[in-house]
């Protein structure tokens, strides 16, 4: 796996650390080297280029010379790096005017901007140069049934005349890394609003909050946190909100960068990651989830997991089910989610499960030959022992055990003129269940003791 040089920014370093902690942490536990590029100043922020072109032109020029001579691949975890290193050197690589401007004087410290030099969002070194699959591998703290609003910030994925790894507009690949380490990534309406950053540079301050608000006021309803990869976006919404709280506003949402929840996932302790210096507190986030996955140990006793997330996230054989297509009530993939998501204890007490008619169309379609019938199986079987089958489940059950059998030969018999049936084996069929159900009851005395 290859090394990547990093170009941190001011503001990481500066301000938020635990950002940079986070990034170190998790991939040192992937096994991938991270490099300082010596040197590197200020990236710097576009404010600087409608006050002064050349000088932007010049210092960014300066960043990447220095980043080309390190020989690595380059990445950035700041979406205002990115967006004007990436922006500066699609200019100045079109611009022939531009860039002999700019060498002119980069050569008084002997550099010289001469090829195309790219840096990667770290959000791309996750999605395209590791995978979803290998950060996966790495998952042992999954954060199931959490609901996280990602904020992409405009430049990670703007302009896109310099920036191609995600769609403008309508991004996925956030999202996506997001539900790698189990979450949900929660679709609303403001996802691509801008958090408002460049309006702190107004006479009236509070105008830079209006974005941010409207923005948190909507996820605040829908989500546990939400996640960015933006320190610029970050102060927007961790201490800008911060400040809204002290004013009274009503307004909680965690806010937590990325790295720090691919940490959490990965089985690093909130103090590890430095989460205790966020202005917002994310003690709400972290007690959420671990009452989540407390509810996911009972799961994790009768399923693997795994393989019911595959399972749920497949949906090969979701529209092949006879019942769903008479009753479509009957979801089985939802079922089989809300297993996932810590939410046993409901399904074992739901009438959805029973739906299942174990015909094994779902298992005979499976590319993975294995089958939502199985899970149902389980779940019947937890129902029971918890008592709340349906009656007629019940009854059967009952019947069979009482007396070893589920019916008897009738008067129909003789008269069809039928031999009579062979000698039956109930009685010592009997025995064996009441050896059975005493070997349960020692079990079960001696797990109590």
């Amino acid at each position: 796996m290859t090394d990547y040089a990093v170009f941190w920014g001011c503001t990481i370093q500066a301000r938020f650390p635990f950002m940079e902690k986070s990034i170190r942490l998790v991939f040192d536990k992937m096994n991938i080297g991270l490099h300082e590029i010596d040197g590197v100043t200020c990236c710097p922020t576009k404010a600087i280029k409608v006050g002064d072109e050349l000088t932007w032109y010049v210092a960014a020029a300066r960043n990447l010379c220095l980043a080309r001579d390190t020989g690595l691949e380059l990445m950035t975890p700041c979406n205002g790096c990115y967006s004007t290193l990436r922006s500066a050197a699609a200019k100045l690589d079109l611009d022939a005017e531009l860039r002999n401007d700019v060498n002119e004087v980069l050569a008084r410290v002997g550099l010289e901007y001469k090829e195309s030099v790219q840096f990667k969002h770290l959000v791309e070194v996750l999605h395209d140069d590791l995978s979803i699959d290998m950060i996966k591998k790495y998952v042992t703290r999954p954060l199931d049934g959490m609901n996280i609003a990602v904020h992409y910030g405009c430049h990670m994925i703007r302009p896109s005349s310099a920036i191609h790894f995600d769609d403008p507009n309508q991004p996925t690949k956030f999202d996506l890394l997001v539900e790698a380490l189990g979450a949900k990534s929660a679709d609303y309406s403001t996802k691509m609003l801008c958090c408002g950053n460049d309006l702190n540079t107004m006479e009236d301050s509070s105008e830079a909050v209006t974005l941010s608000r409207e923005k948190l006021l909507e996820v605040q309803e829908i989500a546990d946190c939400m996640t960015m990869m933006c320190p610029a976006c970050f102060t927007q919404f961790d201490s800008k909100q911060y400040l809204m709280q002290k004013s009274g506003e009503p307004i909680h949402m965690p806010i937590i960068y990325f790295t720090e929840l691919m940490g959490l996932a990965f089985g690093f302790e909130p103090a590890q990651l430095g989460m205790d210096m966020h202005r917002v507190n994310t003690g709400s986030f972290i007690e959420k989830w671990h009452e989540r996955s407390n509810h996911l140990e009972s799961a994790r006793q009768h399923f693997d997991l795994a393989d019911l997330r595959r399972c749920y996230e497949c949906n090969a054989c979701i529209d092949d089910c006879p019942v769903t297509k008479s009753i479509p009530g009957f979801e089985p993939n939802r079922i089989i989610g809300d297993v996932i998501h810590g939410k046993l204890d409901q399904i074992i007490q739901s009438p959805d499960i029973w739906y299942c008619t174990n015909c094994y169309t779902c298992y005979e379609l499976c590319p993975q030959k294995f089958g939502m019938v199985k899970v149902f199986d389980k779940l019947k079987q937890l129902s029971t022992q918890n008592g709340t089958a349906p009656p007629g489940a019940r009854d059967v059950l009952k019947l069979f055990l009482d007396t070893g059998k589920l019916g008897e030969p009738t008067a129909m018999r003789k008269k069809l003129q039928l031999p009579g049936p062979p000698q039956s084996g109930t009685d010592e069929l009997k025995d064996l269940i009441r050896i059975i159900k005493k070997e349960k009851n020692k079990d079960y005395q001696e797990v109590s003791e």
